[in-house]
This record gives structure tokens, sequence and C-alpha cells, in this order.
């Protein structure tokens, strides 16, 4: 025991008390799993266990969903701080998802459960990080908006309008059907999503994007089916919904009302950027977008804590009722 106790006690110098208090994880753990590393990934690993000790507060073997969460929002907030690298916060999340790996083998083989909570944790793409300069502004928007009620385009005016105001993806729009539509026991009208990946999921719609849907069903004679066809008569494809969008999008850069090109996804980070404006707490923007809680943390930077408002309906933009009264938006 001593001779381990020795070991342990060398392994990238000395051992912080932390660790030290903690015997079973030193002797039945880490001696064993960091026995085949070399001396300098052994102290680099190390580190990382040191450093979220100190994060949590306790080692991994008595890991928790909220110490996953914990741990992986301190690093991107360091990330999106600058205070720490992307690869060094990568190699961070992969040391603690492969020393989990190891604890929940070794529990398994004793008849002990345990959960590695990180493998639900996964670092978004650098490029993937939301920026403030990455998002259309608001009057941008709003001349897309009214470039498409101006050519009456209702279509694109529609699903412009979906996207921006319910966070809804270029695939969910394009696979929208009226027999997704149904109304809640308080008469709002709705979105049932099939299920996806066990996952089912129903949005309620906002009252000015409930309004323009209804018309545009009405308008078009649609009661059954696919909502949005393309100029073919065929079910719109993903292709032709950004096609769509470019259109109007190029009319606003010709017009000196658009600073640059932009997608239908950089329209829903914008969605997810004002309902968080709009007061609502990520975990509710999540649900409502069908996305996990951990990819909230992209958003946090371009949102400033000073400028939330209670919001019923989370976003703070309001679409204009009708594309041809001039359509566009308005702020609450």
């Amino acid at each position: 025991m001593s001779n381990i106790r020795n070991q342990n006690k060398t392994i990238g110098g000395q051992i912080d008390s932390e660790i030290d208090e903690n015997d079973e994880f030193l002797y039945s753990v880490w001696n064993f799993f960091a026995a085949n590393l070399s001396e300098r990934t052994r102290k680099n690993y190390y580190n990382v266990v040191k450093n979220y000790i100190k994060t949590v507060g306790h080692t991994p073997m008595k890991l928790s969903e909220k110490d996953a969460e914990t741990y992986f929002n301190d690093l991107t907030n360091r990330l999106n701080s600058g205070r720490l690298s992307y690869s060094t916060a990568l190699m961070r999340m992969s040391v603690m998802r492969g020393l989990c790996d190891y604890i929940k083998l070794k529990n398994n083989r004793e008849g002990k459960s345990y959960t590695n909570y990180f493998k639900d944790y996964i670092l978004p793409d650098t490029d993937k990080t939301i920026t403030e300069e990455k998002l259309p502004k608001e009057a941008e928007l709003a001349a897309v908006l009214e470039l498409a009620a101006k050519y009456n385009d209702d279509t694109a005016y529609l699903i412009f309008s979906l996207v921006l105001k319910c966070g809804l993806t270029s695939s969910e729009v394009c696979s929208l059907k009226t027999e997704y539509l149904l109304y809640d026991t308080d008469e709002c009208l709705c979105i049932h999503f099939p299920e996806k990946k066990k996952i089912s999921r129903i949005i309620k719609l906002p009252s000015d994007i409930t309004h323009l849907l209804l018309k545009y069903l009405s308008a078009h004679s649609i009661s059954a089916g696919i909502i949005f066809y393309n100029k073919r008569g065929t079910p719109l494809k993903m292709r032709d919904a950004e096609r769509l969008l470019k259109k109007y999008v190029n009319m606003g850069i010709s017009e000196n009302r658009v600073s640059s090109g932009f997608t239908l996804q950089d329209m829903r980070h914008a969605a997810f950027k004002y309902m968080l404006l709009g007061g609502a707490d990520e975990a509710a923007v999540a649900g409502y977008a069908g996305i996990t809680t951990k990819w909230m943390s992209r958003y946090r930077q371009i949102v400033n804590e000073r400028t939330r408002q209670s919001a019923a309906d989370f976003s703070t933009l309001t679409i204009k009722p009708s594309v041809y009264d001039g359509g566009g938006i308005t702020d609450k």
C-alpha cells in the first residue's frame, strides 16, 4: 500500500489535499486508470481531475447529472470568455468522459450502478459558437419580411416568420403538415412534431404566427397534408427554402438594407436570442426549440442580462399580422 501511495505522490508533482483525502479514488481508480499513460499525459490528465474536483467539490466517483452540467458550464463559460482554448476544453471533456467510462466499467464489475453523465455533453464546434456579429440585425430581418410582403409572397413571409418567431429548422418547415396542427385546452394553436429519437414535442404558436398560418391555409385552400410547396408544385425542399431566403436577402443587400447574406439557420439563432431577451429561461427555450440545454451556452454571450424583461410569449418581436399590409416586425 505504501508503494502505491508513494507512486501517486509523484504523479505530475505533489498531490493536492483534495485528492490525498480520497484514498478510494486514488488507489482503486486513478492508480489503474493512469497506469499505462506516459508521465506527461498522466500529469495533464491529473490536472484535469484536480480542476474537476475544484469545480464540483468531490471526485468523479460521486458523479451526478448536476456535477456534469456544472463542469460543462464552467468549461463553456471559460471558452466563451477567452480564458480557455477550444482544444484545451475539448481535451478536458475527453478526459472526464474516458475516466468516468472507466469508473462505470469498474463499478459494473462490482455490481454497482454508475452513470457517466458526461456522455450527454458535447462541446459545440468553434464555428458554432454564436456571437452578435454573426446574427442578422433586427432591421435586416424586418427588411426581408417587408420585401416578401411587397411582392405578395405569403409563402416566404410565413416561412421566415415560423423560423424567426418559433425557431423552426428548415427541415421542420418543409415537413410541416396540417396533421401536426392541434389546439390545446386553452384553444391555442400548437404544432405537434412527430416522435424523433424517442422524443416528441408540442410547441404553442404565438398569436401573430397563428393568425398568419390560419390565413395562409385558408388562402391556399389547404386542408390536409404538406403545407409548403415550391413553384413546381412539389413539396418544398430545404434548398428551396434557402433559395427563397437568399432571393430576398440579395434584394435587401441591393437596397442597402441588409449588410451581408444570412441563412435560415442564422434566423433560427436570432429566434433564440429574442426568446432569451424576452425573459424565457434557457430550459424553456431549449424545450421549445427541441434541443438540449447544453447547447444554450452558445447564446449566453449575446444576451445581456441587463436587457432581460418579462414576456409571456418569449420573443421581443411581433410579426405584423398581414403580408399585404406591408408586413415586417414590430417591437413589443
